[in-house]
């Protein structure tokens, strides 16, 4: 009766224990490749700014246009819905 109770006791904790390691390196590997991704993000970041340091005129144009949808004086921008 017992032995029964410790066998129980020590197959919950091993359980347990082996549930957390489990977790544990399924965590860590998910956070190694958001590391990966964020590194590469980095570097992105870290070229971009060197090249509006620089003042590149395309990057600057581009940006303008993509993200802040501005044209040249005189140019005709047509919009499209997407309903």
């Amino acid at each position: 009766m017992v032995l029964t109770g410790i066998v129980l006791i020590a197959a919950l904790w091993l359980g347990n224990t082996v549930r957390n390691l489990v977790h544990n390196k399924t965590e860590l590997q998910r956070l190694t490749r958001q590391t990966v991704q964020l590194d590469t993000e980095h570097e992105q970041l870290l070229e971009m700014r060197a090249l509006l340091e620089a003042e590149d005129p395309a990057l600057i144009e581009k940006i303008a246009r993509t993200e802040y949808g501005l044209a040249k004086p005189g140019e005709v921008e047509f919009r499209f819905s997407t309903k």
